[in-house]
């Protein structure tokens, strides 16, 4: 008799592997795993261990391929009645997500292959759905991602991007000195970006000191009502995007305004950076007492 396994490719403790098929024809093999009966299962949800066993069932999920030959799991698994969830949940058998067809590792392999390719070429390379792959990749993007820090952001930028024809706008927020993406909302209105500032605590809106943007009413209406205080300025520049240490630092800055004689470039967009009540208005090095907020 043969010593010769494969159970050695896969190092999963909670199921064990009782059979492999092989179809030449379709350079496809089946491998059939079972949970461990020497382990009791674990709730999906709450991750506690349950005795009580609801049914049972089956799943033909993807793995990694082995060299041009694909893999896939028939894998049967248990469905639990939790006490602590107080419901019916799947049980984790720690290689593949109850409610993915694919295993976790190959899960997380699409995922590092989307940071260099595109959705529809991982799709094609590994023989999947685009829609399979999109979901996989936005899943670990959420998990990375979908809590953003909010702590000690001090200057933002605002800007709105064109998603497709027919004025449709997606607002962008960033952390000015980062880079870091922090908020993207639908629309470029007013109360696109209050959602923004509604997340925030008093103490991370106190602790912004300049939002950069260019000059759109809706956004300089939703920064003047989250971010005005008593003694402040607003900066405005027509370069983008250098603030200069002076402009960021200094309580009282100046809005530049284009001669008139002078062609507009398209390398020279109107910018905004609001910082807080004086305001100084005139050509470059020229102020007036003319008042932003009034």
């Amino acid at each position: 008799m043969s010593g010769v396994t494969i159970s050695s490719y896969f190092p999963f403790r909670r199921v064990k592997i009782i059979k492999q098929t092989v179809n030449q024809t379709t350079d496809r093999a089946h491998i059939d795993v079972v949970p461990d009966q020497r382990f009791q299962p674990i709730c999906h949800q709450c991750g506690q261990k349950v005795p009580a066993i609801h049914s049972w069932t089956q799943r033909s999920v993807r793995d990694l391929n082995l060299a041009s030959t694909q893999i896939w799991l028939r894998c049967a698994y248990r469905k639990l009645f939790c006490t602590n969830c107080q419901r019916i949940s799947i049980e984790e058998p720690g290689l593949f997500h109850p409610y993915l067809r694919v295993t976790l590792r190959l899960a997380t392999y699409i995922h590092q292959l989307c940071k260099v390719m595109t959705v529809t070429e991982v799709a094609r390379h590994l023989h999947l759905d685009w829609k399979t792959v999109k979901e996989i990749d936005k899943q670990y993007l959420e998990i990375q991602y979908g809590q953003i820090n909010y702590d000690g952001l001090r200057i933002l930028a605002v800007d709105e991007i064109s998603i497709r024809r027919g004025h449709s706008y997606l607002t962008i927020v960033l952390d000015y000195e980062t880079g870091r993406v922090i908020h993207v909302a639908k629309d470029r209105k007013a109360k696109t970006l209050n959602r923004f500032f509604n997340q925030l605590s008093a103490k991370q809106k106190k602790s912004i000191e300049a939002v950069v943007m260019d000059m759109w009413d809706p956004y300089i209406k939703a920064v003047k009502k989250n971010c005005r205080r008593r003694t402040s300025s607003l900066t405005c520049s027509m370069l983008w995007p250098p603030l200069t240490v002076l402009s960021t630092k200094s309580a009282t800055a100046n809005i530049v305004k284009r001669p008139r004689k002078t062609k507009m470039s398209l390398k020279a967009q109107n910018t905004c950076c609001s910082r807080t009540d004086l305001i100084s208005v005139g050509k470059s090095s020229a102020s007036s007492s003319d008042s932003f907020w009034k």
